[in-house]
């Protein structure tokens, strides 16, 4: 048998419609359920959230390189990424990077905030030191 030759029970359509004059039961139709707010991963598989990626990042440079400018960004993230996850959950995996992005952005922050209080006292001193002269 060729590939161009039908078969007998090609020509017949697998699901043929009834005919309306038959007797017989009518089709239950079931309405279609409601959609989610935001998409489900597949089967179980949890999804990174890329905010408390981007949080713990910002924090641990801010920490170890003593770039604390950017400790308030990583909090704020992490506070953004926080409620992204408590919003959705069951969505996002990395609930343990947003609280480290948050505690790392809030320790930078006091670090920040120190050193802008030991900058401006210094200026102050030494702006009264040189007022004396």
């Amino acid at each position: 048998m060729s590939f161009d030759e039908r078969r007998p029970q090609d020509s017949v359509p697998q699901y043929a419609e009834r005919p309306q004059d038959q007797p017989g039961p009518a089709p239950t139709q079931y309405p279609l359920q409601p959609g989610y707010g935001y998409p489900q991963p597949a089967y179980g598989v949890l999804r990174d959230n890329s905010n408390a990626t981007l949080a713990m990042v910002l924090g641990l440079v801010g920490l170890f390189t003593m770039f604390v400018v950017i400790s308030p960004i990583a909090w704020w993230k992490a506070q953004q990424a926080l409620g992204e996850i408590d919003d959705a959950p069951g969505v996002y995996s990395n609930r343990g990077m947003a609280i480290a992005g948050q505690v790392t952005g809030i320790i930078g922050t006091i670090l920040l905030g120190l050193g802008v209080l030991v900058a401006s006292s210094f200026l102050l001193i030494f702006l009264i030191a040189l007022a004396r002269t």
